[in-house]
Formats: structure tokens, sequence, C-alpha cells
């Protein structure tokens, strides 16, 4: 395993921890509300997803199998998708300082998401194929 992809793997298993700790964090801190528990459903299932991207070479779907990249671009779009849906939330609650920088401050690393799951779907365009090797 190069060191390229063993840093990706781990940084896939460290997000989707963080994230699913995060989940856990939102019902606990924030109560039980639809927000909440639509919060909490996507960063638990982000965090599945980067976790086992992270720890699996391979995963066995119905009858198909899907190699460790694939599952991470998929984590990292949901990841995308959330971030800069809560972004254009952030600009739309209200002018100010903080929801502006936050705003765009998460459509930004949706952005930045985006590219990461590009990456990992089509095998590294502009990263190290052997980084998105599958063993």
């Amino acid at each position: 395993m190069s060191d390229q992809k063993e840093t990706v793997r781990r940084g896939f298993t460290g997000a989707g921890v963080v994230t699913a700790l995060l989940a856990l964090g939102v019902v606990v801190f924030g109560g039980v509300t639809p927000v909440t528990a639509f919060l909490a459903g996507w960063l638990a299932v982000v965090g599945v997803l980067l976790f086992v991207a992270g720890v699996r070479e391979r995963v066995s779907v119905g009858g198909a199998t899907a190699d460790w990249p694939r599952i991470g671009a998929v984590g990292m779009a949901a990841l995308a998708l959330g971030s800069t849906t809560l972004g254009f939330a952030q600009l739309l609650t209200g002018p100010g300082g903080w929801q502006l920088f936050n705003g765009i401050a998460m459509l930004l690393v949706g952005l930045y998401l985006v590219w990461v799951a590009l990456e990992c779907w089509l095998g590294g365009v502009r990263m190290d194929s052997e980084t998105f090797a599958v063993e």
C-alpha cells in the first residue's frame, strides 16, 4: 500500500468516526426534532460510509462488489451535498456577519468535498492513480 493511499484511508477512517460522533452529539445536545433527526441521520450515514471506506478494501452490496474509493466517493458526495445545503440555508436565514461567514465557508468546504469525491470516483485525475488502487 502506498503512503498516499494509507493516508487517504486513515483520513476516511478518522473522518467517519468524527462524523458519527457529531451525529451522536446532534441527538444528545440538540434533542430529537425533525431537523435534528435529519441532521443526525445524514451525519450517521456519511460517517458509516467514510469509516467503511477506510477499513474495508471491498464491500459486497447485494450481488455487486463496491471498492473502497467508490464508497468513499459516495460518502464525500453526501457530505458535500449536506454542507452546501446547510451553507445555502445559512445564507438565507438573514443578514448578519456570522450567517454570511458560515454560509460562504460551508459552500467552499462543499466545493472541496466535491473535488475529493470526484478524485475518488474517477480513480485519481489530479492525484496519483496508485492512491486509489484496490488490492
